[in-house]
């Protein structure tokens, strides 16, 4: 599925276009993954397990612009990608495809200027569009700042899975599984 591209205004005064990716993103797309994943110990990869090759990369944008299940939405700042948000349906049998998973991810720099609860709330808006009645997620606990975001848009916290995350240093992180009715 694709989305018309929208252009916002974001806190710190920026402008932001909020689009699908396109097949020429590929290259910049498996770059933010490795960047974004050395930037905080909340994502589920570290940068070393980005082994996506950028035909790949291309092979999945084609692949997720042509689902009917799926969306990923990226964030654009001139020129540059600086976040995506994407859902996936839960499952395709009658008693789960109500439910769709999502993920985000926004580079450092960006942090706290709204460019996560931009791609949030586009991202449900078009999952509600679809046709999905709840959106579900899982948080690092100690992740406030995701947190904070996430209940601002109205998810609520539902359980916890202990020692979930496990570090190269042997520590742990328990992860917060929120959901939020569409």
């Amino acid at each position: 599925m694709m989305i018309e591209p929208q252009v916002i205004q974001l806190r710190n005064g920026q402008t932001c276009t909020l689009r699908s990716p396109k097949k020429d993103d590929a290259e910049a797309l498996v770059e933010y993954l490795k960047v974004t994943a050395g930037e905080t110990d909340y994502l589920l990869r570290s940068p070393e397990e980005i082994t996506t090759t950028i035909e790949e990369e291309e092979i999945f944008i084609k692949g997720i612009n042509n689902a009917t299940d799926s969306l990923k939405v990226v964030a654009e700042i001139d020129g540059e990608i600086v976040g995506r948000c994407c859902y996936s349906a839960v499952g395709d049998r009658m008693r789960n495809k109500h439910r769709m998973q999502l993920s985000i991810a926004v580079y450092k720099r960006f942090w706290g200027c709204g460019v996560g609860t931009a791609l949030m709330r586009k991202i449900m808006e078009k999952a509600k569009e679809f046709g999905f009645e709840r959106a579900e997620l899982e948080v690092v606990s100690r992740n406030w700042r995701a947190i904070t975001l996430y209940k601002k848009l109205g998810f609520e916290q539902i359980g916890c899975i202990p020692r979930a995350m496990k570090y190269e240093d042997g520590s742990y992180d328990s992860l917060i599984v929120m959901v939020k009715e569409l």
